[in-house]
């Protein structure tokens, strides 16, 4: 069963969508921030093909975000947080991705943006 994203972890995932509605797709890469072995055009894809302009989270998203822990892994949780477009509010755009907690310092790992 999921909840919703528990504030303590919402301000991190805020700025990756922050950074993401100003299409700073390579840096978030750069940065470490997505799984794999991704690109920035890669992980942009669905969001560039998307025919609405992504913007910055309001506060109402976390209301429609699920999150819930990795069993398998300590400290761990996966969190999807609905997008929001400037010209449809929340859009059919997601956002999937791993939290990780050790020492109490917050990491996170952008799985995927899709459409749902």
């Amino acid at each position: 069963m999921s909840e919703t994203v528990p504030p303590r972890f919402r301000p991190i995932l805020e700025e990756i969508v922050r950074r993401m509605s100003a299409d700073d797709w390579e840096g978030l890469v750069a940065d470490g921030l997505a799984s794999h072995d991704v690109t920035g055009e890669e992980l942009s894809h669905w969001v560039h093909e998307y025919p609405a302009r992504l913007v910055p989270l309001p506060a109402e998203a976390w209301e429609h975000s699920e999150f819930g822990r990795v069993e398998v892994e300590p400290d761990t949780w996966w969190a999807v947080v609905p997008l929001w477009t400037k010209e449809e509010g929340k859009s059919d755009l997601s956002l999937e991705a791993t939290l990780h907690e050790r020492a109490g310092r917050v990491s996170v790992e952008i799985d995927n943006v899709h459409i749902l």
